[in-house]
């Protein structure tokens, strides 16, 4: 365990990664002191959020208090006191917002996943909003650590790879979170092309860790090449080696999943969802939905959520 060490990742996700049924988007870890604001201001704008406005998350999130006391509140559960050992999980489409105490602090873990399997789970009553608190005891928190910092720690050690072993690990952390939650009585259920390999090229990794954490907000490729030791020209040669395609490219790809994820998860308006997506106007996501889907946003959401209910 290491609460000192304070970070977080947003991991590249490909389409097969997401066909695949489950699969992790994020994690980090971090320990916000006494008397600081919370939540920290660096994380993409479709996770930030404020007290006052709370949010709405295009996915499903693991989150663990191992010390200190803040507070929580959603439209599931109403408010809710949190306390060291609290475990907890958050819901796409399920408003909430929650904060440490300001004279206290608290140390946070939390891990982003999602796919048809966790829906399943949804659609069958095995987890819910209303059921989705547990006070761990000391024994129990030691163990559930342990896993939780077994998958952070692979994340932060190669936060460019969605691996079978990161999969798994997070599958191990959310089968001991359901063993805590209270149970829910199960119900009867009703009758782009992205990377595959990993990448050698230290340049290259830096430069792709920084696209998926931080392209919601501006970020040209002269900007990006700004924060790496190398020239634009350099890094166009080693991204077109590496992946196939250009540094724009990746930019653009990170933000259509994104946006792509909040059309079908949320019900932001168009401009809210190019917004957090990270693109520079309504306009310029519309062009790049047509050209990589054959339809506009609106269109796309309509035909995914349609799609959906066929399933069910």
């Amino acid at each position: 365990m290491n609460d000192e060490k304070s970070f977080f990742h947003y991991l590249p996700i490909s389409d097969q990664d997401m066909e695949f049924g489950f699969y992790v988007t994020g994690g980090g870890r971090g320990t916000v002191p006494p008397n600081v604001n919370y939540p920290p201001g660096q994380h993409p704008g479709i996770y930030h959020f404020s007290w006052e406005r709370g949010r709405e998350l295009p996915e499903f999130q693991i989150q663990f208090i191992s010390s200190g006391k803040g507070e929580f509140e959603s439209t599931a559960t109403g408010p809710v006191s949190i306390d060291g050992g609290t475990l907890f999980l958050l819901f796409p489409g399920v408003w909430h917002r929650y904060r440490p105490i300001r004279a206290t602090g608290w140390t946070e873990r939390w891990l982003s996943i999602h796919g048809e399997f966790m829906h399943r789970l949804v659609e069958r009553g095995i987890i819910s909003p209303q059921s989705a608190f547990a006070k761990l005891n000391s024994s129990d928190t030691a163990a559930f650590l342990e896993t939780f910092d077994r998958a952070l720690n692979r994340i932060h050690t190669d936060p460019l790879r969605h691996t079978p072993i990161v999969c798994a690990n997070a599958m191990e952390l959310l089968t001991l979170a359901m063993e805590h939650l209270p149970s829910v009585q199960p119900r009867v259920a009703a009758a782009s092309t992205g990377r595959t390999n990993p990448v050698d090229d230290p340049i290259v990794n830096r430069a792709l860790d920084i696209i998926w954490t931080r392209s919601d907000r501006p970020l040209s490729v002269n900007q990006l090449v700004a924060s790496l030791p190398t020239t634009r020209r350099t890094l166009e040669r080693k991204m077109m080696a590496s992946l196939g395609h250009t540094v724009l490219d990746e930019i653009n790809h990170c933000r259509l999943l994104r946006a792509k994820r909040l059309l079908t998860e949320t019900s932001l308006p168009i401009k809210s969802v190019a917004y957090l997506a990270g693109f520079s106007s309504q306009e310029r996501f519309r062009r790049l939905m047509v050209s990589e889907e054959g339809c506009p946003p609106g269109e796309y959401r309509h035909r995914e959520r349609s799609q959906e209910r066929i399933k069910k």
